[in-house]
C-alpha cells in the first residue's frame, strides 16, 4: 500500500529538510529568543510564546552541520512542535512550505549516514533530495540527555 503524508519543508544552511506535519504547531518568524546562561550549544535559548516559555533548539547545531549560517545575519523562522508533552522550536534559515508526498518516494537510509537515527529517509520529489527529520528522534534524544528538561 501507498500511504501519502505530508511534510513541513524547511532548510537549513543550503539542506532542504522536512518535519512531518501532524508535529507542526506553528511557524514564528524572527521571534524573539532570550539566549540561557550556561545552556548547552544546541539550545539557541528561549523564546515568549502566547505566555508559554518555548526553548529553541538550534537545528543546524543539533546535526552537526558547519553550513547552517548565523541566523542573526539573515531570515529565519522557528518551527514550533508539539511531541508527547514537550513543545519546542526549531531554528531554520527558511520555510519552503507544505509538500504531500507518498512512501514511494522515500529513501530509506543506513543509520551509519550523516543524519544517522534522526532521519526517516531521503524524498526523492521533482528531481530534489530531502532530508526526512524524525522529530521523535531528535527531541527523545535531546529529553534523554536532559538538554530540553
Amino acid at each position: 500500500m501507498n500511504n501519502e503524508f505530508e511534510v513541513l519543508v524547511y532548510q537549513v544552511g543550503k539542506q532542504d529538510m522536512a518535519f512531518d506535519v501532524e508535529y507542526v504547531g506553528m511557524v514564528i518568524e524572527k521571534p524573539e529568543i532570550t539566549p540561557v546562561p550556561r545552556s548547552k550549544q544546541t539550545i539557541k535559548g528561549v523564546t515568549n510564546l502566547r505566555g508559554r516559555i518555548v526553548p529553541v533548539i538550534d537545528l543546524g547545531k543539533c546535526l552537526g552541520l558547519d553550513d547552517s549560517g548565523d541566523a542573526s545575519e539573515q531570515t529565519w523562522n522557528v518551527i514550533v512542535v508539539n511531541w508527547e508533552d514537550i513543545e519546542a522550536g526549531f531554528l531554520v534559515n527558511s520555510v519552503r512550505g507544505v509538500l504531500r508526498c507518498s512512501d514511494a518516494e522515500v529513501e530509506q537510509v543506513s543509520k551509519v549516514e550523516k543524519f544517522g537515527e534522526k532521519s526517516k529517509g531521503i524524498i526523492k520529489k521533482d528531481e530534489k533530495l530531502i532530508v526526512y527529520l524524525s522529530v521523535d528522534q531528535i527531541l527523545g534524544e535531546l529529553t534523554a540527555i536532559s538538554e530540553l528538561k
